[in-house]
């Protein structure tokens, strides 16, 4: 299966569908990208339900802040 990725400009919200770009290639210009692989390192169907833990991982991550030092305060 080929990557999903789905990019968003700073300042947009995303309750619109219009404020993402998705396709099967890096857009390079967006200010934030996810890039979804199609299967994992095992070769198993990635599912919407292990996207949305990864995403609730990441998002607990930045929200502690300790874990990505690099990032600004919230």
């Amino acid at each position: 299966m080929a990557n999903t990725f789905i990019a968003i400009n700073r300042g947009q919200d995303g309750f619109n569908l219009s404020d993402f770009v998705v396709g099967t290639a890096t857009t390079a210009t967006a200010d934030l990208e996810l890039r979804i692989a199609g299967v994992d390192g095992q070769g198993n169907v990635l599912t919407r339900m292990d996207v949305t833990k990864a995403l609730m991982a990441f998002e607990r991550a930045i929200a502690e802040g300790s874990f990505v030092t690099t990032a600004p305060p919230l």
